[in-house]
C-alpha cells in the first residue's frame, strides 16, 4: 500500500476549485452593490446550481472518500481531534462538519436565488412560479444566508493556513496533490461517472434557464 495514497479524486479535486471559485464571484457580484454584475451574479448561480447538483451525485456513486457515507462524526471524535487522538481518516472530525455547514448553506443559497425580486429590475428564474409571500421568504433568506457561506469560508481558509504554516502539515496541499499521509486504499476517479453525473448537472441547469426564460 502506498504511503501517501489518491485520497481526493480528479473529478471532486475538480469540482472543489470551481465551486470555490464560483463562491468568491457570486459573494463579489452579490455585495458589490453594482446592478450591472447581478446578470452575470445570476448566471454564477446557475453554475452553481450545477456544481450542488454534482456533488450530490458524487457523493452517492463518485470517488471512494467523496460519497456521503465517509461525512460522519461525533462530538468525541470532534473534541479529540484537537487533542491529537483518536484514528486519523480522510475527513477529519471538524473537515466533516464544516463541509457538511458550507454546502447546505451553498444549497439553501442558490435555492432561493432562484425565486428572489427585488420588486424593480431582478428577480431569480423560477420567481413567476411562486407566491409573492414565498418570494418574499426567499429573499430574505438569500439576503441573510450568504454570510454563513462566508463565514465558513473564512474558518475554511484560516484552518489551512494553521495547518500550514504553524502545524507544517501537509493537509492544505491534499486538494492539489490528491494525496494524504494515510494508511488507507487509493480511490479510482471513476471518469465514466463523472461525465454522467455532469451531463445530469447540466440538465438541471439546463431546465431550470429554459423555464426561467420560456415559459
Amino acid at each position: 500500500m502506498r504511503p501517501d495514497p489518491t485520497i481526493w479524486d480528479w473529478p471532486l479535486r475538480i469540482w472543489h476549485w470551481a465551486f470555490a471559485a464560483f463562491i468568491v464571484f457570486s459573494l463579489y457580484s452579490g455585495l458589490a452593490g453594482d446592478i450591472g454584475l447581478l446578470e452575470w451574479h445570476q448566471r454564477s448561480g446557475l453554475v452553481l446550481l450545477g456544481l450542488v447538483v454534482f456533488r450530490i451525485g458524487w457523493g452517492l456513486w463518485g470517488g471512494r472518500y467523496a460519497r456521503f457515507g465517509h461525512y460522519f462524526t461525533t462530538p468525541k471524535a470532534f473534541i479529540d481531534h484537537f487533542r491529537r487522538r483518536g484514528e486519523r481518516r480522510a475527513h477529519t472530525s471538524p473537515g466533516v462538519a464544516l463541509a457538511v455547514v458550507l454546502l447546505l448553506a451553498a444549497a439553501v443559497q442558490i435555492g432561493t436565488g432562484l425565486f428572489t425580486t427585488d420588486d424593480i429590475f431582478n428577480e431569480g428564474p423560477l420567481n413567476r412560479y411562486v407566491s409573492n409571500e414565498f418570494a418574499r421568504t426567499a429573499t430574505w433568506i438569500h439576503h441573510r444566508v450568504h454570510w454563513l457561506v462566508l463565514g465558513a469560508g473564512v474558518v475554511h481558509l484560516t484552518a489551512h493556513a494553521v495547518y500550514g504554516f504553524v502545524l507544517r502539515d501537509r493537509t492544505p496541499l491534499a486538494m492539489f496533490t490528491g494525496r494524504k499521509d494515510l494508511d488507507l486504499p487509493a480511490t479510482p476517479h471513476f471518469w465514466i461517472r463523472a461525465g454522467v453525473t455532469s451531463i445530469v448537472a447540466l440538465g438541471v441547469v439546463l431546465t431550470v434557464t429554459y423555464a426561467g426564460k420560456l415559459f
